[in-house]
């Protein structure tokens, strides 16, 4: 049973009043990605001696048809170090491009120094040797680890160019096999920005969970898109805004237009179990209206302690964090 907040976590958000929610869930991003490198067994391995609820991580489909745990749909130069121990040069190749057995040789154990991918995550710990795993490697080792953790398994299939990764319904298809394949349904939430997958993985399994994710709504607002909101370079901005006038790909025809404006209401619509916006589109309207659908609600990326103090007064149902150890510490109490 989910304990109660406790009175630190009142008086950390101010509260005047006891509240009898219970505690959200605490969701290492990519592992913890604050803390260790990202999308690593080392980092999951980290984030299960916090005492975490599970952890968030991404997948893609190789060459051969395996599953790996990697945010870019290209080998990322700024973490990725070949089997000489050198930082990658050029354009990177696409995950989909080589087999897990070719992916396997590359060191993702460590930021590249002086890199702007590194200066974001300035104490995370390098630990060299770590490989790229496959999904099935993470089950196996949180199976093996005894506990009841679960994973949110984000499918990156690419809605801007599909020819960049599998088709969404090849994503959702390989993934499903592979937690089914491993007795892990009952222990896994999709989520993912690319609708299409996730209505895909429905198909093939009515009863995984899927928390439908959404895009910062900034990005398709008239005011100025606020820069700790992340935004796009304004080409690719534009081309968003214009991609969702005309149909969102993204959407697989829920487009929030004929939802009278509300992405809620679309991913409901869709079949989603729950709704995973970016943090700062959570507030108590869209709380209320989440709830009156039966969505569970989750957050991501929610990194500062007065935002996760915030939402965890909204009641949300879990945080998606690059820094569990903070969450953990706020939900101690």
């Amino acid at each position: 049973m989910r304990r109660r907040i406790g009175a630190k976590v009142r008086l950390a958000v101010g509260l005047k009043r006891p509240l009898t929610l219970s505690k959200p869930l605490n969701i290492a991003h990519r592992g913890g990605a604050g803390l260790r490198p990202e999308n690593t067994l080392a980092a999951f391995s980290h984030a299960l001696d916090i005492g975490v609820d599970g952890f968030e991580l991404d997948v893609h489909v190789a060459k051969d048809g395996t599953v790996v745990v990697f945010h870019d749909d290209a080998l990322k130069s700024d973490i990725v170090r070949d089997a000489d121990g050198r930082w990658l040069d050029g354009p990177p190749p696409l995950i989909r491009d080589l087999p897990y057995a070719d992916l396997a040789t590359y060191d993702i154990g460590r930021l590249k120094p002086g890199s702007k991918y590194g200066a974001r995550h300035p104490g995370q710990m390098p630990v060299d040797g770590e490989k790229i795993p496959r999904l099935a490697d993470v089950i196996w080792m949180l199976k093996r680890s005894g506990g009841n953790e679960k994973l949110w398994i984000e499918l990156k299939s690419n809605f801007i160019d599909r020819a960049r990764t599998v088709a969404p319904e090849a994503m959702a298809e390989a993934v499903i096999r592979v937690v089914k394949r491993e007795k892990f349904l009952d222990r896994t939430v999709l989520v993912g920005f690319d609708w299409p997958a996730l209505i895909a993985a429905k198909k093939l399994a009515p009863k995984v969970e899927c928390w439908f994710t959404t895009l910062p709504q900034s990005y398709f607002a008239e005011a100025p898109v606020p820069p700790e909101h992340g935004p796009p370079p304004k080409a690719e901005l534009e081309a968003l805004r214009a991609m969702e006038r005309a149909g969102a790909p993204w959407t697989g025809g829920f487009d929030r237009a004929k939802y009278g404006g509300s992405v809620i209401k679309a991913a409901k619509a869709a079949g989603a179990d729950g709704w995973f916006p970016f943090f700062a589109d959570i507030n108590r309207a869209t709380m209320t209206e989440a709830r009156d659908f039966g969505l569970k609600v989750g957050a991501w990326t929610v990194n500062k302690p007065d935002d996760l103090a915030r939402l965890t007064d909204l009641g949300v149902d879990g945080l998606c964090t690059d820094y569990p150890d903070r969450l953990a510490a706020l939900l101690k109490g």
